[in-house]
């Protein structure tokens, strides 16, 4: 089974770095381009389009992979694993479908929110009609609040959260694709241990096409993800959690979890960044530089340092979820307290170095003042 993980991976990726070149072409061709402003982090025109070429290579694949088993591979892995995945690959063809038309249409959006600059209200809209697509194929989230109106109003909530989480974390080159390829990675080890095959192929599949595009991504960026690559990437994978079925296995009531803490960088940016809005008076839908990379690199790192230290805290954070899954329900409120620990540990020190850098900022505006006035005083006197 691993070795067609390996083979959809592996053409996954090779088509994603090669397509994303075309890409590169096409955002310069029709003018998809990032051009500098004093809210952003570059410092040249950067190309839009690197969305839809996970897009591409995603579905490409997928499909791919569809139709081959459809007719040559039920012959040659009759009986097999390969088989039962096969068949349970086919058996959701129509929420594979769903999940397409989805984020079709998120992809849309976001090409047109790069080209236009979209209105909050006009953006929001168009993830609420790609939540609601995923929904009428049958997508919910029905543990512990069953399938009714607070099912389905969980479900609304938190696909639209997790599209909105990447699409925040977009803020330096290569933290929104290395983020999302870390959370795949642990939410495919995730989909060995409580056997759901099915999703652990599309999280593949979907690995490969990150894995192709970061070496493009990666500061200094050749292309970024833009808001159409983001929101797809949200999308892609609140639609993962929704498919795999917790339920099944033995810890359910402990495995409901193991989404929030694999999302735990997105989720915290997310909220870190709304909280930090509200006191200051600013909407939250307005972009600034408050992000937790952004504030990683105003504490003293560089960019690169920032993105790879939100890396090794999304890897930390996707090892907990790992461990929910071996251990009985104290050992899980246990990882529960370190899970807090860990965040409570982040924000504290967020917050001791944000108080240090205003304190800081005061004493050089008090300095370059007494320094103006003294300036002042001596022309005063000289003349």
């Amino acid at each position: 089974m691993f070795i067609l993980y390996g083979v959809v991976l592996f053409c996954a990726l090779l088509l994603s770095y090669f397509l994303t070149y075309f890409f590169i072409k096409l955002s310069q061709r029709f003018n998809f381009i990032d051009y500098p402003t004093e809210r952003k982090d570059h410092h040249r025109p950067v190309p839009l389009l690197g969305g839809v070429s996970v897009f591409c290579s995603f579905w490409a694949v997928v499909f791919l992979g569809i139709l081959v088993a459809q007719f040559p591979a039920r012959e040659i892995f009759a009986g097999s694993s390969v088989q039962r995945l096969i068949d349970g690959v086919v058996s959701v063809y129509g929420k594979i479908l769903g999940i397409f038309a989805g984020g079709l249409v998120i992809l849309i959006v976001g090409l047109i929110d790069d080209k236009a600059d979209l209105l909050p209200i006009q953006k929001f809209f168009g993830q609420m009609v790609a939540a609601l697509i995923l929904m009428k194929m049958g997508f919910t989230i029905s543990l512990f609040v069953g399938t009714g109106v607070l099912g389905y109003t969980v479900t609304f909530v938190w696909i639209l959260l997790i599209m909105n989480a990447f699409n925040f974390i977009d803020s330096l080159d290569g933290h929104c694709a290395g983020i999302a390829l870390i959370a795949s990675m642990m939410f495919f080890w995730i989909t060995q241990i409580i056997q759901q095959p099915m999703v652990a192929f599309f999280l593949a599949t979907f690995m490969g096409a990150l894995l192709g595009f970061l070496p493009h991504n990666f500061k200094p960026a050749k292309i970024f993800l833009g808001d159409n690559g983001s929101l797809f990437v949200g999308y892609l994978m609140a639609a993962f959690t929704l498919l795999c079925k917790y339920q099944e296995y033995k810890f359910s009531y402990v495995t409901i979890f193991i989404p929030i803490l694999i999302f735990g960088v997105p989720i915290y940016d997310t909220v870190s960044v709304v909280v930090v809005r509200t006191i200051r008076g600013i909407p939250f839908w307005k972009g600034d530089r408050n992000h937790f990379a952004h504030r990683l690199v105003k504490m003293g790192m560089s960019e690169r340092a920032a993105v790879i230290f939100s890396y090794l805290v999304q890897a930390t954070i996707g090892l907990i979820a790992l461990l929910t899954t071996q251990v009985t329900a104290f050992g899980s409120i246990l990882i529960g307290f370190v899970f807090t620990g860990i965040i409570s540990l982040i924000a504290f020190l967020e917050y001791y170095a944000a108080r240090r850098i205003q304190i800081a900022e005061r004493l050089s505006q008090e300095y370059r003042r007494r320094k103006d006035d003294f300036r002042g005083e001596e022309e005063k006197n000289f003349l």
